[in-house]
């Protein structure tokens, strides 16, 4: 009998919703040895109940006996077999993209009717929601899931419904931020970001005053000095805590910048379009242990957010180049990234 976990109905909810994907499923293994669909999410209605997979058996099986991501740009229907359809599949699925549940437990998989609608930061974004989905399940069979992941969790699902209830940057940016400190217990949580030619960034957002009063507002700081430069040049996050890490010795910004030594930091690169265009930090004045389930979301956080800005950024960049006639008279309601800086 498939045990069964209400908790992830909705958290592959959220991942439709995140990706915008037609229908999400989730197979795992069972005590023969086989595939079960153990729980699901579409916006359709041809998913079957109690679908079971063999490895190799069509994309979810090349990735259960593969142990590997796959993404699937120009899906043939009528020579692909995804098995979780019925047998008369016709829904029109143009992408597809699934990744193996760590250990040989499942997979993780999810498809779209639109062209080209995943992409390689979808790849690894929903890798990062499969870790989540084994811990879940692990947590679940030694006798439920922490309080704490439940908070951290339910503080995700708000994360990602941002967008829709506040569409102007300032705003959606200054919540992000409110929510990640709130949830993670940092005294902060900050974004920087560089500027076109990735020579200088500057701090974008806090949680809360960051800088003194009489520190000029928007002020530039070289990518060649300070902790957060050497993230953006590097392409590496950085973690440090408990007064362990030589580089919690080093500078944020640079010498003689003024701002509260943090004696615990987790940074987290933003890559935007081939390159780092952002930061996310999380510090604090105290010295504490990171735990793995802070880090994790945290990770996930900083992933959602680089995955935002690089749509942000692809469609600024349609519209800069389509002539007028071509753009979409419904973009005048879609997110207002008039400040938006990077």
């Amino acid at each position: 009998m498939t045990m069964k976990y209400p908790s992830l109905d909705r958290l592959l909810e959220s991942i439709g919703s995140v990706f915008d994907a037609y229908s999400v499923v989730l197979f795992c293994r069972n005590s023969a040895g086989t595939f079960d669909l153990i729980t699901s999410f579409s916006l359709g209605d041809s998913i079957r109940k109690g679908a079971k997979i063999e490895q190799g058996q069509g994309l979810v099986g090349w990735i259960l006996k593969n142990d590997s991501s796959l993404v699937v740009e120009k899906f043939d229907e009528k020579n692909t077999f995804l098995g979780y359809y019925g047998a008369e599949q016709d829904e029109q699925i143009k992408v597809f993209v699934g990744c193996p549940l760590p250990g040989g437990l499942g997979a993780l998989c999810m498809d779209s009717k639109k062209t080209y609608a995943f992409t390689s930061k979808d790849q690894r974004l929903l890798s990062l929601f499969a870790l989540v989905v084994a811990a879940i399940m692990d947590d679940v069979g030694e006798g439920g899931v922490s309080n704490r992941e439940q908070a951290l969790y339910r503080v995700l699902q708000q994360v990602y419904a941002l967008r829709e209830a506040h569409p102007k940057w300032t705003d959606f940016l200054n919540r992000y931020l409110a929510l990640l400190a709130g949830a993670s217990g940092y005294e902060y949580a900050f974004l920087v970001v560089s500027d076109e030619w990735g020579n200088n960034y500057l701090l974008e957002g806090s949680n809360k005053p960051f800088m003194p009063e009489n520190f000029t507002a928007r002020q530039s700081f070289s990518t060649g000095s300070g902790l957060l430069g050497w993230v953006f040049k590097k392409n590496q996050p950085v973690f440090f805590g408990d007064g362990k890490s030589e580089l919690g010795r080093t500078p944020l910004f640079g010498r003689d910048i003024p701002g509260p030594v943090l004696n615990t930091l987790m940074a987290f690169p933003l890559k935007v379009h081939t390159r780092c265009r952002g930061v996310l930090v999380f510090g604090d004045r105290e010295s504490r242990v990171i735990s793995n389930e802070i880090r994790a979301f945290a990770n996930m956080a900083a992933d959602y957010l680089a995955l935002f800005l690089e749509n942000l950024y692809l469609r600024n960049k349609v519209r800069r180049f389509a002539p007028p006639s071509v753009t979409d008279p419904g973009d005048a309601t879609d997110f207002d990234n008039s400040d938006y800086h990077p």
